[in-house]
């Protein structure tokens, strides 16, 4: 892999200034001298090959623009300040991830302006996109080695300007882009990535050294640098999903062991391939809703998750229904949103009693959906279609019979039974019975069978056979829950109970009962006392009444009975 295109730029303003002067930083003393001072960037147009996609925070390339003593009084800014901004050092960056697929050629400007003069500078930045995977394509800003790499060199050349407007020539460090290597790469290891190196070894014989995770911090090994030449290396295939990114630190020193150059940051960003499916958070989600829910109507949301980068189209799912099982009544009832994963109803007519569940076979794809070059995967959801009280209770007959003692209480006399569609054993099935004429003084009662939801008609007070001899009671059936809206309660939720009532032979009834007697003493025995009357109260049963007594206390009194 060769160095990337921010960096060559970089390499390129140093050059460029230390040939023709222009630049604040980026040239190389030969002697300290003071040249003419001229207000500009180095360049009249900057030129860079990119990605497809930048990273936020990703460093394009280094502008140098020559002050000449004005400092603070010039303002530096990025004409497209919502997609990039500069940095103090002039380094511009990407403020956000970006996308230039859809464009083969963009550009950006940038300003400098002097606050007092309100004089303007301006130069432009050109942005190709990549198309031999080595960073630019102008030959004036490459640097390569013979084995075609490209050469990183430890920052030098800059130029600052004394107070007296001349320029003084010193030293300075600045940002180098990040190296992007792919992962998984099947090419011959070690892989060669960029030469380091410092241009004090024409003079002296050096060595480069390289610290930081990869390198001689575990995961040690990784990249390696030949010693004499600076030849950084990586030595085995790269994977994202375990390291994103390597910082490094490059050394330069002498064969003594002394600080050649400062120490120079590299930063190796592993790129993302597409190497991982699409993984669901659960093989089966089960969700519910209402029946008769109209369209729109949210019903569960389903995730899936993928280890490949989601600022790429790697790790940009996209979710679709595949399958719906049964196909009734269409085979399309419900819809997803193909980012999010939420699932809506999309049809009218969802019926618990026609269809109680419905299956959907989900499928997660990658890179954004697309069918050719995606990976996908595929759980199931299982949506539940809950009750609402749509059907009400309907007796099986228009008229219930039932025959009951005088006197008993207590007693179930008929058994009302009703149908209802709605799910068993729940609010919009229980049954509520209620006698809604024929009993004003309210000797029957209608509790519910909690197992078979039969009404069970049980008188509650005596009933007189001579008071009254039958009983026609109206019944309506209700629900525990009210009627969905809409739903009315038919002809068939109201029935009749005719109810007969069977005489019992009472005893007869005394009145009064008891009965005060005062009588003299010395009575002669068979001396009339009172007379007791008792009245039987079965008057439509033909009775003879007869009188006795019972004797205690000895035998003082007798009762003779007259017919």
């Amino acid at each position: 892999m060769f160095l990337t295109a921010g960096a060559l730029l970089m390499l390129l303003a140093a050059v460029q200034v230390a040939v023709h002067g222009g630049g604040a930083v980026g040239s190389l003393p030969r002697r300290q001298e003071s040249l003419p001072c001229t207000q500009g960037f180095s360049q009249e147009e900057y030129s860079i090959a990119v990605d497809e996609e930048l990273r936020e925070g990703q460093a394009l390339l280094t502008v140098r623009f020559a002050d000449c003593g004005l400092g603070d009084r010039v303002l530096l800014e990025v004409g497209d300040a919502v997609d990039f901004r500069l940095g103090e050092d002039g380094v511009v960056y990407a403020r956000h991830a970006l996308r230039l697929a859809d464009r083969k050629r963009a550009f950006l400007v940038v300003r400098a302006r002097d606050q007092k003069t309100k004089e303007e500078w301006n130069t432009r930045v050109h942005l190709h996109l990549r198309t031999d995977g080595q960073g630019e394509t102008t030959e004036h800003n490459k640097q390569v080695n013979s084995s075609g790499a490209a050469v990183i060199m430890f920052p030098w050349r800059s130029v600052v300007v004394r107070g007296d407007g001349s320029l003084r020539r010193v030293k300075r460090d600045w940002v180098i882009p990040p190296i992007n290597v792919p992962e998984n790469s099947r090419g011959q290891f070690p892989e060669e990535l960029v030469r380091i190196r410092s241009d004090r070894d024409k003079n002296r014989l050096l060595r480069y050294s390289v610290t930081g995770p990869g390198a001689d911090q575990p995961p040690t090994g990784i990249f390696i640098i030949n010693p004499i030449s600076g030849q950084l290396s990586v030595t085995k295939p790269l994977d994202r999903e375990h390291i994103s990114n390597f910082h490094l630190r490059a050394h330069a020193v002498d064969l003594n062991g002394n600080q050649i150059e400062n120490p120079i940051d590299i930063v190796i960003n592993v790129i993302d391939m597409n190497d991982n499916r699409p993984e669901f958070t659960h093989t089966i989600y089960n969700g519910s809703v209402p029946e008769g829910s109209k369209p729109g109507s949210f019903v569960m949301t389903v995730t899936s998750v993928d280890k490949d980068d989601p600022k790429t189209a790697n790790g940009m799912l996209r979710y679709k229904i595949i399958s719906q099982n049964p196909e009734s009544p269409s085979s399309n009832m419900f819809t997803i949103n193909n980012k999010t994963g939420g699932i809506i109803t999309v049809a009218a007519g969802i019926d618990r009693e026609k269809v109680p569940q419905y299956t959907l076979i989900i499928q997660a794809t990658d890179m954004e959906g697309n069918p050719t070059y995606g990976l996908s995967n595929t759980a199931t959801a299982i949506i539940r279609i809950t009750d609402v009280n749509d059907n009400p209770p309907e007796f099986t007959a228009d008229t219930f019979y039932g025959d009951v003692h005088e006197n008993r209480v207590n007693v179930i006399v008929a058994n009302l039974t009703v149908t209802d569609k709605d799910q068993p054993h729940t609010a919009a099935w229980r049954t509520v019975y209620r006698i809604t004429t024929g009993d004003p003084t309210g000797r029957f009662s209608i509790p519910t069978d909690p197992t078979t939801n039969e009404g069970l008609v049980t008188v509650v007070k005596p009933i007189d056979y001579e008071v009254s001899r039958s009983f026609v009671l109206t019944v309506l059936a209700e629900n525990e829950v009210a009627l969905a809206r809409g739903i009315h309660l038919p002809r068939q939720s109201t029935a009749t109970v005719s109810v007969r009532i069977a005489d019992v032979n009472e005893s007869p009834e005394f009145s009064p009962n008891p009965k005060a007697i005062k009588l003299e003493e010395g009575l002669p025995a068979g001396s009339l006392l009172t007379t007791f009357t008792a009245q039987d109260p079965d008057r439509y049963m033909q009775q003879n009444i007869r009188y006795g007594e019972e004797r205690e206390r000895g035998e003082y009194f007798r009762v003779a009975h007259v017919s």
